[in-house]
């Protein structure tokens, strides 16, 4: 059976909702960007970032450059950082598409490593 590429979608958008839900009651750095904002802003960007499309999506782009507008600080990076290893993992997101986003969409302040080993904690 072949699986579609709304199919993956779908999967990938009830699973950011669900981790969302998570998320919610987490304690978080205050004036921190909460992962929930992080994975809000990412999921225009969902086929691109799973590798079933070339280029990002209309909306993705808008949407990151929104969230970009929302980093003010070092502890904002950390928590965009924190939550894009951790969703990157749990969802297969290609490192290098991931890696090109900032560019491909001119962000300044959201270009945070995405990488399993990446120390978050060092971000500035």
């Amino acid at each position: 059976m072949a699986v579609s590429k709304k199919m993956v979608e779908g999967v990938f958008v009830v699973g950011l909702v669900v981790t969302m839900m998570n998320v919610w009651g987490a304690v978080s750095v205050e004036g921190a960007i909460s992962c929930n904002q992080v994975v809000s802003a990412m999921t225009p960007c969902a086929t691109y970032l799973l590798g079933n499309a070339a280029t990002p999506a209309a909306a993705c782009c808008p949407s990151i450059r929104g969230l970009d507008s929302q980093v003010k600080a070092t502890p904002d990076r950390q928590a965009v950082c924190n939550c894009l290893k951790t969703q990157a993992q749990s969802y297969g997101v290609k490192l290098g598409k991931a890696a090109n986003l900032p560019g491909l969409c001119k962000v300044t302040d959201l270009n945070v490593p995405i990488s399993p080993n990446v120390d978050c904690s060092k971000v500035h």
